[in-house]
């Protein structure tokens, strides 16, 4: 019916604006990795835009071994005909800095269900990691501190009255 050509069209026009909104990194390759498309974010990743992306492939932006990485990774996500992450670090081309990215590579299918291409969105969890390194770090510290006092500390359950977490000097009381 005309509102449902209606509907993708007005879609179509829309879909590289949403693309380009999101801040993660999205791309989309065919079966032998070349690129089809991708957002803003990806362009800032290869130093350069989406029209001198299309077409190309990872070893055309990045070391051989990071573009065998991207590759494998790939494979494997066609293989397993499902969503695979992981995480990787890269630099950015287009200002040097280096981010840890946690990537989602799913196989996208055609309608009779054959494969033929990759979807890949990326997160940079640069600061979400650093943030887990320093809440490990200080809780590392915090034991230490609460260890070594010589006063009885304990960390009780409310609902059960249990000790959830105590320190040497009741181990040292109580036996």
């Amino acid at each position: 019916s005309d509102l449902t050509r209606r509907q993708v069209e007005t879609v179509q026009q829309f879909l590289p604006s949403l693309m380009d909104s999101v801040p993660d990194l999205i791309w989309l390759k065919d079966n032998e990795g070349k690129y089809l498309a991708c957002n803003h974010a990806f362009e800032q990743f290869f130093g350069a835009e989406e029209q001198d992306i299309v077409g190309r492939t990872d070893y055309d932006f990045v070391p051989r071994d990071l573009a065998d990485f991207f590759r494998e990774n790939d494979r494997a996500a066609m293989a397993a005909n499902a969503p695979l992450s992981n995480e990787e670090w890269v630099t950015f081309a287009s200002d040097g800095r280096d981010a840890l990215l946690e990537t989602i590579k799913t196989p996208m299918r055609a309608a009779n269900g054959r494969t033929v291409g990759i979807l890949g969105i990326a997160r940079d969890i640069t600061l979400l990691r650093k943030a887990e390194i320093d809440l490990n770090e200080r809780r590392e510290i915090y034991e230490a501190i609460v260890d070594q006092a010589m006063d009885i500390i304990v960390l009780m359950d409310a609902e059960t009255g249990g000790f959830v977490e105590f320190n040497q000097a009741v181990t040292g009381r109580l036996g």
